[in-house]
């Protein structure tokens, strides 16, 4: 793929990721999921596979379920087809990918990116209040898209990618 035809490919899913989210309405995880998996990948996705990762898994502030789809879209590309492959050329791709989120937004953890608990009604008000959606939830999704284009269309020899 030539670099100009990548580029138009990353603002394309980044901004479908950013429309789901904020114009339909789904959560992150599923936001994520339809543009890596369904746009991004060509496949036939039903969100339901990922609602509950939302919130940092079932607003428990646990892993942001953006993250945790981002990896699963890197798997996708490095994962083992078969129990003799080695771990590591999944596994260096999604610590790569994992630095790089918690360089820019401190951690991969949702109630601490977002200084909300989900699971509380107070806060979920702090969310709505604070308007994190807006401020930070929207730019975490369009690095995540960024982050994994970035890692899954570039082969790293730093990484063993080549």
């Amino acid at each position: 793929m030539e670099l100009n035809k990548i580029a138009e490919t990353d603002g394309t899913i980044a901004d479908k990721a950013v429309s789901y989210f904020n114009v339909d309405g789904w959560n992150c995880a599923e936001s994520i999921y339809m543009a890596i998996f369904g746009d991004y990948y060509g496949m036939n996705v039903n969100p339901k596979t990922v609602s509950a990762l939302g919130g940092g898994i079932a607003r428990t502030g646990n892993i942001c379920g953006a993250i945790n789809v981002g990896i699963m879209g890197i798997s996708q590309t490095f994962g083992r087809e078969n129990p003799r492959q080695h771990f590591i050329h999944t596994q260096r791709p999604v610590y790569e990918f994992l630095k790089r989120i918690v360089d820019k937004f401190g951690s991969i953890y949702c109630s601490q990116i977002t200084d909300c608990q989900l699971s509380t009604l107070e806060g979920i008000r702090k969310f709505r209040d604070n308007k994190v959606k807006d401020s930070l939830c929207t730019p975490l999704l369009k690095s995540v898209i960024e982050t994994f284009l970035s890692i899954v269309n570039t082969s790293r020899p730093d990484l063993g990618l080549t």
